[in-house]
């Protein structure tokens, strides 16, 4: 039996398949070598796998940085907030809620290490902030005390027109008799009102309550590293003060009293007793009292001795220009004058 043969197949098919054989081969070779070369996204390789993971490592050190921070400024800024509650109103000039360029910028942490904050650039902002504040809370001060003194005085301007006027009605309504007596009471009122308030200007709680102060205090003596005293003598107790500042509170009480500042010398008399019945605030107060008497008696001591030493001087210098005058008789006319004077 003869073997088959291929027919049908001719010479020119099966080198077409032959030519595309050899160019498929020759093509994936050379994707290979470009693969080698370039990795592909579409050529997934273990070297392709090592760096998306440090990428990916890299992005979760970045987003825990940045909630690090965002919970160091939202801590930054609660803490300025309550700061910011104690101050005062006014804030201060620049940004949003009386900050400097708005305060602590907590904006949006999305990503980007050019949005991180510096490490330690937080706290040194807060520090300035404070300092600022502090800064201009003691600038603020005086011109808060000087409107709070004119705001008290022309509210007690007020409250004194109001009573001359109301006063000044009743005269009216009153005859000639009752005028006279009503007015010579007014005028011995308004004595006792001025001397009460010259005293609380001047800062002399005793004087307010018409209370002569002789307190003395002697000591502390110090004897082999023993202390004695100090001993406070003449001391005015608090009960008496008590019932000093009841019958004096009844002759200025605005009720009774009719002087036009009878308000204000009543509140002036509340603050001195006040004072004076707290044991704490009382000594806080005495201690004043002696530190500026020593001050004053040193003072009047080196002025005493300071004339002493210029009389002294002056007496010397004179009897010498005398003596060179008047020459052997300057010892007879001295002892003359002497005897004379």
């Amino acid at each position: 039996m003869r073997p088959r043969r291929w027919r049908g197949l001719p010479v020119k098919a099966i080198l077409l398949f032959s030519a595309v054989l050899f160019f498929s081969a020759s093509f994936t070779s050379l994707l290979g070598l470009d693969a080698r070369r370039n990795p592909s996204p579409f050529c997934l390789g273990d070297d392709s796998l090592e760096d998306d993971d440090d990428f990916l490592a890299e992005i979760l050190a970045e987003q825990a940085r940045e909630e690090e921070e965002l919970a160091r400024l939202e801590a930054e800024a609660r803490e300025y907030d309550a700061m910011k509650a104690r101050q005062p109103s006014g804030g201060m000039p620049g940004g949003g809620g009386g900050m400097p360029g708005g305060g602590p910028n907590i904006g949006k942490m999305g990503g980007g290490a050019g949005r991180t904050m510096p490490k330690g650039a937080g706290g040194a902002n807060f520090s300035k902030l404070e300092e600022d504040l502090k800064k201009q809370e003691a600038q603020k001060a005086p011109k808060n005390a000087a409107q709070d003194e004119e705001r008290s005085a022309a509210e007690a301007e007020r409250i004194r027109q109001k009573r001359e006027a109301a006063f000044e009605a009743e005269l009216r309504r009153m005859n000639e008799e009752e005028r006279k007596r009503a007015k010579r009471q007014k005028a011995k009122d308004a004595k006792v009102v001025r001397r009460i308030l010259k005293a609380h200007e001047d800062g002399r709680h005793y004087a307010v309550l018409g209370i002569r102060n002789t307190e003395i205090q002697l000591g502390p003596y110090y004897v082999f590293n023993f202390s004695l005293g100090p001993f406070v003598l003449f001391r005015v107790k608090t009960k008496d003060i008590k019932r000093v500042y009841r019958n004096l509170a009844r002759t200025v009480h605005p009720d009774k009293n009719k002087d036009g500042r009878a308000e204000e010398a009543f509140h002036a008399l509340e603050s001195s007793a006040a004072i004076l019945t707290d044991e704490k605030r009382r000594a806080d107060y005495d201690k004043r009292i002696i530190a500026t008497r020593r001050r004053r008696n040193k003072e009047a001591a080196e002025r005493a001795v300071g004339a002493g030493q210029l009389v002294w001087s002056r007496s010397v210098s004179t009897l010498r220009v005398a003596k060179r005058v008047l020459g052997p008789f300057s010892t007879p006319i001295l002892v003359l004058g002497a005897l004379i004077i």
